[in-house]
């Protein structure tokens, strides 16, 4: 089976890492030459998801395509479904989830808990959303937004006129309520071509400068929300007929309600601790998802994983230090994604910790991580 991937990054590295077992072969499409996944892969086309040349070139011969990123337009995906290949998940899930607003709104119509929100074309919606549910507010660009880039905080009215200026720039506009949560929570959930489904331990992530940075998995975990939220993973991928691995991110508040924040029609940062603190990871049972196979084992197979992300913290030619000592630890595992070029903030590699007690598996990965510098 040839199983082409819209996008060459690090997502799409580590779920050909994770599969090369079954005997598929890959081709990508990255509009970078030597891209992370395209190091592993055999067959990479270099274009722009715009290209139709490009994308036909990709598809051609494929079995199945599916996505490491949400960011493709959906006419690209609708294209190639037009070619009269699968891809899973559709250009209709990308169309839905891409769009922050129709995604919100679906979710309220599936009677799943979110934030308030509001569409947003003037300055007036701001100002009444505002009356409404008090300041600060947020303000969202409805596509193209991630890693806290899209958002902008206002705090007061004066904040408005300044809030639209920048964000306008992105596209059409939504607003939000600011929730004031206790922790940011995340699930992956897996749904299968012949309606298998599967759900993976829900996990905290914690955030530095709106990048995901820690990720903490713990067999512990509140058995009673738990249960709370994998009902609304449940919910979601039904209603949407959903195939692949599926993100959820959620708030959740003091008083225990928990709303959903946003989906990710993909693999997703806050499942990569799955590799090796679960039986089957995310990424493989993305693969046996979409290509039917039967799905493995979400559960955990330690009491506790962290995964912590190995951030660029300069600009210029990547370079790894500190893998000596690393390597020399027990049940510590690093991900370099092989990107040549390093920046501030730039997601370059993880690690991963597993043990017994989470605590001590927190101080551990804390102590690996100070050592790594790409």
């Amino acid at each position: 089976m040839k199983i082409g991937i819209l996008g060459g990054g690090q997502l799409a590295r580590m779920i050909i890492e994770e599969t090369g077992k079954f005997g598929f072969t890959y081709r990508i499409l990255s509009d970078v030459e030597d891209s992370p996944a395209g190091q592993l892969c055999s067959e990479q086309v270099t274009g722009k998801f715009s290209d139709y040349e490009a994308l036909k070139k990709f598809a051609s011969g494929c079995d199945i395509v599916t996505l490491e990123n949400e960011f493709i337009g959906s006419e690209y995906v609708k294209y190639i479904e037009d070619l009269g290949i699968k891809v899973l998940p559709g250009s209709g899930i990308v169309a839905l989830i891409q769009d922050k607003l129709l995604q919100k709104r679906n979710l309220k119509d599936a009677g799943i808990p979110v934030p308030s929100f509001c569409e947003v074309k003037t300055p007036g919606d701001v100002e009444n959303f505002a009356a409404d549910y008090g300041y600060p507010v947020i303000l969202k660009s409805r596509t193209m937004g991630y890693d806290g880039k899209g958002n902008y905080r206002i705090d007061r009215k004066d904040d408005i006129e300044d809030a639209l200026r920048t964000l306008s720039k992105r596209g059409e506009l939504m607003c939000e309520e600011f929730v004031d949560f206790r922790r940011e929570l995340a699930v992956q959930c897996v749904r299968s071509v012949t309606g298998g489904t599967g759900i993976y331990p829900v996990v905290e992530s914690i955030q530095k400068d709106h990048i995901c940075n820690v990720v903490k998995a713990n067999g512990d975990f509140d058995s009673a929300l738990t249960k709370k939220i994998n009902s609304i993973a449940e919910t979601i991928l039904s209603e949407l007929n959903y195939t692949g691995v599926l993100a959820i991110e959620l708030f959740e508040k003091e008083s225990g309600e928990v709303l959903v924040n946003e989906l990710a029609p993909r693999v997703h940062n806050t499942g990569h601790y799955t590799i090796e603190g679960c039986y089957v990871s995310q990424f493989e049972n993305h693969i046996r998802a979409v290509a039917g196979l039967p799905l493995g084992s979400c559960d955990l197979k330690c009491r506790a994983a962290v995964m912590i992300n190995i951030l660029g913290e300069r600009n210029g030619k990547a370079k790894s230090e500190g893998l000596g000592e690393f390597l020399k630890e027990k049940n510590a595992y690093i991900h370099i994604y092989g990107k040549k070029e390093t920046r501030t903030g730039r997601k370059m590699g993880h690690i991963t910790v597993t043990g017994g007690d989470p605590s001590e598996v927190l101080r551990k990965a804390e102590n690996l991580h100070s050592k790594i510098k790409i």
